[in-house]
């Protein structure tokens, strides 16, 4: 009897270890859903997502590397030419061969060197500098057989020609980016002035304009200061036959040298604007005809004439776009 329980018991204690044997290994196996990745898989999937970033991370700064090298190879040219975008079809450069004193006026510079804008350098008066195109003149060199102030400066052309326009008729529009750094000394010593835009109308030995009137200079911009200023105040002078036959030359305060302007001057249907910055500051309707009119721009130094020659003393301006709209 005491043999049949024991047998029974232990038969009882066997099948109770076997099933908490069996829950047990139903528990282990993870009876949940979750999804469990061997860690080698782990590896390789972080490795390659790392891989497609530092591709995609050289790409990008490639791609941004190269855009910025076109960049500065498009504003950092050191052809002063090439910084403007100047063509001989365009434009003709008046200038000086030569140094000091004994440097000779050319009318029509590149032709007379036989160069063109997209080789012409010279650190005396034309030559690139952090984007901009600078024209450098100095007080007592020579002027055109139409004037004894000096400039290196340029004239609006068309297919290589000169070129004139109505501005009676149309919208003729020119816009360009400049910064005056220095003014010369006028003859007086008194004062320093530079011209730095113009339209210029017809002069006596191109003849009278249809009215019969001698306008020579239409308008002139020229900013105006202390003799070889370098920074500072400066006014804006707005000179001319439009101002000084029309009601004597207008001076804006308010400007600086070593500043950067954007400026437009428009003749349309008679009627001269100057913008500055996008905001009109002249405006008036020119009393003759606007025939055989054209527009200059760079460094045209004022109020110098017989001065005598000063290395030191110069006008200095700085052009970083130029362009020019016929409607």
């Amino acid at each position: 009897m005491q043999k049949g329980l024991r047998f029974w018991r232990l038969h009882t204690y066997f099948k109770i270890l076997f099933a908490l044997f069996f829950i047990y290994s139903c528990s282990d196996n993870g009876a949940d859903s979750d999804t469990i990745v061997p860690d080698s898989e782990v590896v390789e999937t972080e490795t390659e997502e790392e891989t497609e970033t530092e591709e995609e991370t050289e790409t990008e700064e490639e791609t941004e590397t190269e855009e910025e090298t076109e960049t500065e190879e498009e504003t950092n040219s050191d052809i002063p030419g090439q910084v403007l975008g100047l063509s001989t079809s365009d434009w003709k450069l008046n200038g000086f061969i030569g140094t000091g004193a004994d440097a000779v006026y050319e009318d029509d510079l590149l032709k007379a060197l036989g160069k063109s804008f997209d080789d012409y350098v010279d650190d005396n008066y034309f030559y690139a500098l952090d984007g901009f195109t600078y024209f450098k003149c100095y007080r007592g060199l020579g002027g055109s057989k139409n004037s004894n102030n000096p400039r290196v400066e340029l004239r609006e052309m068309k297919d290589g020609e000169t070129h004139y326009w109505d501005g009676d008729s149309g919208r003729h529009i020119m816009e360009w980016t400049v910064r005056v750094d220095q003014l010369p000394k006028s003859t007086s010593g008194t004062d320093g002035v530079l011209c730095f835009g113009q339209i210029h109308g017809p002069s006596d030995s191109q003849g009278f304009n249809d009215d019969g009137v001698d306008v020579d200079d239409t308008i002139r911009l020229q900013f105006r200061g202390k003799p070889n200023q370098e920074e500072g105040e400066v006014d804006l002078k707005i000179s001319g036959y439009i101002t000084e036959e029309q009601g004597g030359s207008i001076s804006l305060s308010g400007y600086n040298l070593d500043t950067v302007y954007d400026f437009k001057l428009v003749m349309e249907n008679g009627v001269i604007t100057v913008f500055v910055n996008g905001e009109m500051v002249f405006e008036r309707t020119l009393n003759t005809s606007g025939d055989t009119s054209y527009f200059k721009v760079g460094n045209y130094l004022q109020s110098v004439k017989e001065a005598t020659y000063d290395a030191a003393s110069f006008g200095l301006v700085g052009i970083s776009a130029l362009k020019v709209t016929h409607e």
